[in-house]
């Protein structure tokens, strides 16, 4: 199970060994592109029962609702978008606090949070409980047939909901609520840390000017995250993405952030999500023709160059540059959280010893050894408010410190090529006059 990198609010030296292989024509073990995951994971919903920050009264309050914004991402969003009683106001079977919706224009009053920890292609499976309105102003015509809201994550349909009717609310009088507990949205997450939005659709005229509107309480998640995919290739990494709090923000944001300081951020690696690999083989260098009736030998260097592979801005220092440079605060924290120090660029040379037998080709396949880390960069310490916390998803792909590289040593027939072309003649040229005669007893210039 994957570490979650949301914290909970309240409420080496690279490896030079190598893998020598002598090739026999063993059949190859296919390997799987894909790991299955088909472990249920919980979400951290931040202040998912309301309780923060604290109130006091039966309400309604009018606070920003700790972890949640209204309408606009960018903080707590609209103020007073929301209102929220007690528990015992709202008539809660097991004494939970309720968040009232107000109107139904999604821009400005839409109650949302991005789900910490969700990455794209994970279906999320929300639970919470819903009530018409309790409200003194709520009219008992306006909550007779129910109260309409809709529900949606980042990537799902939205989905239309109205909430059990209240025959029994009387007028100018707070109302008991008639909760539905256990009401479940499931959709499949179209982007890493999904919104989930929960939007009033009361018109106009039963909705008292945003003083009576349907209620949630008790939100919680669940999720299965996607498979591992294997088949990416490191020139074709997922794009690094940034939050702050529940608003999106550019990388560049993000990193001028976690770059200021050594400490300013903590890496936390997808353990889930990082792995060792072997590149596919590659021929390295030429391959060597013996047209001879002898036995050859030589000696050849195997020479491996190694890149590494990010899309961070350049001021993150991550990837890292050639060894002697400064090693960035980003740098830095990457190491502090994996454990590792990889060698950024890499060049390495083994020598090898060929014998090649007459009739016969040899050539040198490599395949390196390569390490791929996917994580977060998030705010250390975790901050009091949820809004100010940056979180910055990145991939990293580089030699790997585990892994020795892999050289195979091969020889082989000649193909039908070299045949003809070690059959040919030695380069020469015709003899236009005397070309028969004996040869004389000193060569004429």
């Amino acid at each position: 199970m994957r570490t979650p990198h949301t914290p909970v609010w309240a409420g080496a030296v690279r490896a030079t060994v190598v893998t020598g292989a002598l090739c026999l024509g063993l059949p190859a073990v296919a390997q799987p592109s894909h790991a299955a995951r088909l472990d249920s994971e919980q979400v951290a919903v931040i202040n998912g029962d309301f309780a923060l920050p604290a109130f006091a009264g039966t309400g309604p309050d009018w606070a920003a609702v700790q972890g949640w914004s209204v309408g606009s991402t960018y903080g707590s969003g609209t103020a007073y978008g929301v209102g929220r009683y007690s528990g015992a106001a709202a008539g809660h079977p097991s004494g939970k606090a309720a968040v009232m919706l107000r109107f139904p224009t999604a821009a400005t009053y839409s109650f949302k949070q991005r789900l910490r920890g969700v990455r794209a292609g994970a279906q999320v499976t929300v639970t919470f409980d819903d009530s018409p309105g309790v409200a003194t102003a709520c009219t008992p015509a306006s909550v007779a047939s129910g109260q309409s809201y809709t529900v949606e994550g980042s990537g799902g349909q939205v989905d239309n909901r109205t909430t059990a009717p209240d025959p029994d609310k009387k007028a100018n009088t707070l109302g008991k609520g008639v909760w539905r507990t256990g009401q479940t949205y499931t959709f499949t997450a179209g982007e890493h840390e999904p919104l989930l939005t929960f939007t009033s659709q009361v018109p106009a005229a039963d909705n008292a000017n945003g003083y009576c509107g349907p209620m949630i309480a008790a939100v919680r998640a669940v999720q299965v995250p996607p498979p591992v995919d294997k088949s990416i290739p490191k020139t074709a990494l997922p794009a690094s993405q940034a939050f702050y709090g529940n608003d999106r923000r550019t990388v560049a944001e993000a990193v001028n952030h976690c770059a200021g300081a050594p400490n300013r951020c903590a890496f936390t690696p997808e353990e889930a999500y990082s792995y060792a690999y072997y590149e596919p083989a590659k021929v390295n260098s030429d391959t060597y023709i013996n047209c001879t009736r002898n036995a050859l030998t030589r000696n050849r260097p195997v020479t491996f160059a190694g890149r590494s592979y990010g899309d961070l801005p350049a001021n993150a220092g991550l990837p890292g540059g050639v060894a002697g440079t400064p090693v960035s605060n980003m740098s830095q924290q990457f190491t502090a959280g994996t454990g590792t120090s990889p060698s950024w660029s890499t060049a390495i040379t083994h020598n090898v010893t060929e014998i090649v037998q007459p009739s016969e080709a040899s050539w040198i396949e490599t395949q390196a050894g390569r390490r791929r880390t996917e994580g977060w960069f998030t705010s250390t310490p975790a901050p009091a408010d949820p809004h100010t916390e940056w979180r910055l998803y990145t991939v990293l792909d580089y030699s790997s410190v585990e892994l020795s590289d892999r050289v195979y040593q091969r020889t082989g027939p000649m193909t039908a090529s070299e045949k003809q072309r070690c059959q040919s003649d030695r380069p020469s040229a015709t003899t236009p006059v005397g070309a028969g005669a004996p040869a004389g007893g000193e060569r004429t210039p």
